[in-house]
């Protein structure tokens, strides 16, 4: 007698409905405009998320084989518990969290075993999106402005010509420039964060410690580009004017910025595959010795 796949659409319809209500509510609560961008993509990386990982979810629709019961469970019950903490709070980004949450608990616990893999990324990529993407740039803004705006003010006064700080305002000759959260270099971090973990995703497999040295360097590596970026757009105001720097190349120095964070993070990942690979030679040069 052969059993049939049972079906366990039903938590997935669950999730839905609760995905629904949570999108809905941010939509009525916060209307759409630019200041409030970065916080409605987080839905969307949900489901970027889930479509990545389409096969653990289709695996556990269909429930061939009972996953890791004990660790599910655990992950949509801390999922519940943010939602509910969300509602209470009204915060539309641990309500996120919790959905990511929810959705790598369904994966562990009805997907087989061999899916596992899918439920931590779910988990890694709400948790690293959350607190860096969106979280970090709202605690660490205005005190990196401040720093960049002194910073900028020091090396340019160094180096090419007089510049002032006055708080987030650089003054240099007739001219002036704030340095606003986005010229700190956290206007950019959602989006930084959300192309990392695409890139986590599709490339090779790392270590724990790969990835967490990887996501250690997601934020210096945009306050470093920014700060490069405030240094040109100063510069070009002084050589060429104040409407060429806060025109086009206003905008071709913030893409710039972006591309060039993620080289620099490409480029921390090749390192970091050379310095595990020569740890591996090393340790293997002993027994090559005694086979000698």
């Amino acid at each position: 007698m052969t059993l049939k796949p049972q079906a366990s659409w039903f938590p997935w319809v669950l999730f839905s409905l609760l995905f629904s209500y949570s999108v809905g509510r941010y939509l009525l609560l916060y209307p759409p405009f630019p200041g409030k961008s970065d916080q409605a993509l987080l839905y969307a990386g949900i489901l970027f998320a889930l479509w990545s990982e389409r096969k653990a979810v289709a695996a556990s629709l269909l429930r061939m084989e009972t996953g890791n019961l004990i660790f599910g469970t655990a992950l949509v019950a801390v999922g519940c518990l943010l939602y509910a903490i969300g509602r209470f709070y009204l915060s539309a980004t641990v309500d996120v969290w919790s959905l990511f949450l929810i959705a790598a608990g369904l994966v562990a616990a009805l997907a087989p075993p061999d899916h596992l893999r899918s439920a931590y990324f779910i988990a890694f990529a709400g948790t690293v999106i959350v607190l860096i993407g969106w979280a970090a740039p709202n605690i660490l803004s205005s005190e990196l402005s401040l720093a960049i705006a002194s910073v900028s003010a020091m090396v340019l006064s160094a180096t090419t010509l007089p510049v002032v700080a006055n708080g987030v305002i650089l003054f240099f000759g007739p001219y002036s420039a704030e340095i606003t959260k986005a010229c700190s270099g956290m206007n950019s971090i959602f989006s930084l964060t959300a192309l990392f973990v695409i890139y986590l995703r599709a490339g090779s497999r790392r270590t724990a410690w790969h990835i967490a040295l990887l996501v250690a360097y997601l934020i210096p590596v945009a306050v470093m580009t920014n700060f490069a970026r405030v240094i040109l757009l100063v510069l070009a105001t002084w050589y060429i004017g104040d409407g060429f720097a806060q025109g086009l190349f206003h905008e071709i120095a913030g893409i710039g910025s972006f591309v060039a964070a993620l080289f620099m993070l490409s480029l921390v990942d090749h390192l970091l595959f050379l310095s595990s690979s020569c740890r591996k030679n090393q340790k293997r040069l002993p027994y090559a010795d005694k086979k000698a």
